[in-house]
Order: structure tokens, then sequence, then C-alpha cells
């Protein structure tokens, strides 16, 4: 499976922001039912969009293989998506991921329909959909460029284990949430080396570092700051 490496804005918007209505933006990256041991478990989406060319929109259900299996690869890999495409009627199929969760621990998020889908030969069920109007989703995304986006989810990092952040020019923290094997090959091995392979725009910084204490990463207000870096690795704005 192929992925441009310059994703639509609609798929880079749905990495941080789905719905649990048809038109309200909520965090799609939302680990769904609680597990245990869920920093580093793998899972896949396939996204499914129906162009409206009167009302000039898309929208965009998202299906996540979280809590129903790990994606495994050889089904991934196989996933045809003309075949999906015929099968939903969808105008556009995008698939995102394998992607690894590096949070230990949520709240506040459910899912939008339990009920299972199977897409592609792989288990999946939906937990969001997002209208966008079709200026939006033609558009090019930007690693780096921040985004609000509305949720209720608080992520949480473990005492004892190691965070990936970046921080902006202004001394905001943002943590990661996922990382991506979508474009480049990475582990939780590699990440500490991250900062060596980005390209970092004047002013950001990359670091890791082991936690003291727990903390715990809010959506404030119902809004959450996101961004990603060149390889689409995920963060979220932190209150530190």
């Amino acid at each position: 499976m192929n992925q441009p490496s310059s994703l639509p804005l609609f798929l880079s918007l749905l990495l941080a922001a789905a719905g649990c209505g048809s038109t309200e933006p909520v965090e799609t990256e939302t680990p769904a039912p609680a597990q245990e041991a869920l920093r580093g478990s793998r899972y896949c989406e396939i996204l499914l969009g129906v162009a409206d060319l009167g009302a000039r929109s898309v929208t965009i259900d998202v299906y996540n293989t979280q809590g129903l299996n790990e994606c495994p690869e050889a089904a991934w890999v196989a996933v045809d998506e003309a075949k999906v495409k015929a099968e939903t009627m969808a105008d556009v199929v995008v698939l995102n991921g394998p992607r690894h969760w590096m949070i230990d621990s949520f709240e506040g998020s459910k899912l939008l329909d339990p009920e299972v889908r199977e897409l592609g030969g792989i288990e999946m069920r939906k937990t969001g959909t997002l209208a966008l109007a079709l200026s939006e989703a033609a558009g090019k995304a930007k690693p780096y460029a921040t985004r609000t986006v509305r949720r209720d989810t608080t992520w949480g990092y473990d005492a004892g284990k190691p965070v990936y952040e970046l921080v902006d020019p202004e001394g905001a923290v943002y943590d990661m949430q996922s990382y991506s094997v979508q474009e480049v090959q990475q582990d939780e091995a590699s990440l500490a080396k991250l900062g060596e392979t980005l390209t970092l725009p004047t002013g950001w910084t990359f670091r890791t570092r082991v936690l003291d204490e727990k903390i715990e990463v809010k959506a404030v207000d119902g809004l959450a700051v996101v961004v990603q870096d060149d390889f689409g690795n995920t963060y979220q704005r932190s209150q530190q």
C-alpha cells in the first residue's frame, strides 16, 4: 500500500480530528474501548469520503481497528482500495496507518458506532465522521502547522515511562500521542533519536525524557491543539 508523502488536508485533520456527529470535529485518534498495555499498541484506519458537489462538501467516516485487532500486516498490505471503494460506494478511500499509541491511558473517549464492520478483510468500527468543504479537503497539510480540534480526551503518561516532545519557539510543549510507520519505519526504541532525523523549523526542538511522575495532557475547554512532524507522528500541546 502506497500513500503520497504530502497528505490531503482532510486526512491530516482526521489524524487528529473526527466526530461524534456529522459535522462537529472531534478526536479520531481516540482509543476505544480501553485496553491494557495501550502504549505501543498498533492500529490502522480506513477513511471513507463521500462528496456532495451541490453542497460543495465532503463527508468522511473514519473506521479504526482499535480494541478489535492490531491491524495484521499481511491483511493491511492486502487491502484493495479500489475494492473497498466499490463495496462501500465511497468517492474516496484513504488508508491511514499503521500507527502506534504512545499514551498509557486515556479518559473521555467513546465510539461513534460500536457495530463491527469488515473493510478490506479487517474488522473495524466507526470512530468518527467529519464534514469538510471541498476547498478544505483539496488543500495540503504542512508539518509543524498547529491546528485546533474539538474533543474532551485526556491522555495519561505514566511515571517511569519516556515521553517524546516537540517544543515550539514560544516554549509550548507538545507530547507525542502516536507515531506512524506509514512513511518511514520506526519503533519506540528509535524515537529517542528522532530529533536527529527530523527537519525541524527554526526555533523548534525535539526532546525525550523519562517522567518522574504521571502527567496528563488535556483538551482545554473542549479544544486540543495538535501538530504533526515530517514523519506523520502526532503530538498534542501539553499543560506543562
